[in-house]
């Protein structure tokens, strides 16, 4: 078995996390493992520069400002020629022989468009319920929710996800490439996985592509998360703000006819939790702020034109 992989960890602000997501990595990676890159998102406050005199094995690559989860991964996958991709955030840590096992899983299933770990907090609780789900409906979008969970309880065998988290995601190259990445103007984050994982379904369908199934979970293969620093290094106001005109980013592509009711919908609910839930207040009037400001169209939203601008 000669497949390799190469390893993006997008970094964003953030303490110590790092520095424990690579030493788990570069200790229990196995032999297939080519490179690994790190893309500091605009964090300027120098540690990108001590993580590379501190870890010469790895290539860290320091972006002048931040746009974006969806920009720096595309950055840090954009060179090399291996086959396989490994998005990997900051805050988790791998698990002896996960990525080998990932690495033999998905080899043995050629007409897969990647695999993912099982996921499970530091404190020993599976999340699975957060990272495998269904791709949003119409019901979920207008609430601002995402898609119902796959499974009630963690699965003992491998499942196909049609939409797991992106912090743990090995995936083909040449599929990665068939659809462009991820889109950065999903920035600075959220929605950009649903939405790639909603273009890889559209795309099984054509027998011209390089896949003809989507991610499956390996439920052996386990990896630590911790989750939510993203969320505490924004703020609330921005992260609501943030997570909410992505989510009208999505419906505009892909259910476009729709967009005009979701946007309703969401108004509706974030005004409704402003007196349901009032330590939410500020940051339910920062996003529908926000809702009101988004054009009601957006040719980027329904063509390719960030694709052609990468």
């Amino acid at each position: 078995m000669t497949a390799s992989v190469r390893v993006v960890i997008v970094r964003w602000r953030g303490g110590d996390e790092i520095r424990l997501c690579l030493d788990s990595l570069l200790a229990n990676a196995g032999s297939r493992l080519a490179h690994v890159v790190l893309v500091d998102s605009g964090s300027a406050d120098g540690e990108a520069e001590r993580l590379a005199a501190d870890y010469p094995e790895i290539e860290v690559i320091a972006l002048a400002e931040n746009r974006g989860f969806a920009f720096a991964a595309g950055c840090g996958a954009a060179e090399g020629s291996e086959p396989l991709l490994l998005l990997l955030n900051p805050d988790t840590e791998v698990w002896p022989g996960t990525l080998d096992l990932l690495i033999e899983q998905l080899v043995n299933r050629p007409g897969a468009a990647g695999c993912v770990p099982l996921l499970e907090g530091f404190d020993g609780e599976s999340q699975h319920q957060w990272q495998l789900r269904h791709l949003p409906k119409m019901r979920q979008l207008a609430i601002g929710r995402p898609g119902n969970h796959l499974c009630s309880a963690p699965p003992m065998q491998p499942i196909t996800v049609p939409q797991p988290a992106a912090a743990a995601w090995l995936v083909r190259r040449i599929v990665w490439e068939a659809l462009g990445g991820l889109d950065p103007t999903f920035e600075p984050a959220w929605w950009e996985d649903v939405d790639f994982c909603a273009r890889l379904d559209r795309q099984l369908r054509d027998p011209g592509f390089p896949a003809d199934d989507g991610f499956f979970v390996v439920p052996g293969a386990k990896i630590l998360h911790g989750g939510g620093s993203s969320v505490s290094a924004l703020g609330p106001e921005a992260f609501f703000s943030a997570y909410f005109t992505n989510l009208l980013r999505y419906t505009a592509r892909h259910h476009p006819g729709r967009l005009g009711l979701i946007r309703r919908g969401l108004q509706a609910s974030l005004t409704a939790r402003m007196y349901l839930r009032p330590g939410q207040r500020q940051a339910c009037r920062a996003a529908l702020a926000a809702i009101a400001s988004r054009p009601r169209r957006n040719p980027d939203y329904d063509s390719g034109q960030w694709m052609m601008r990468r």
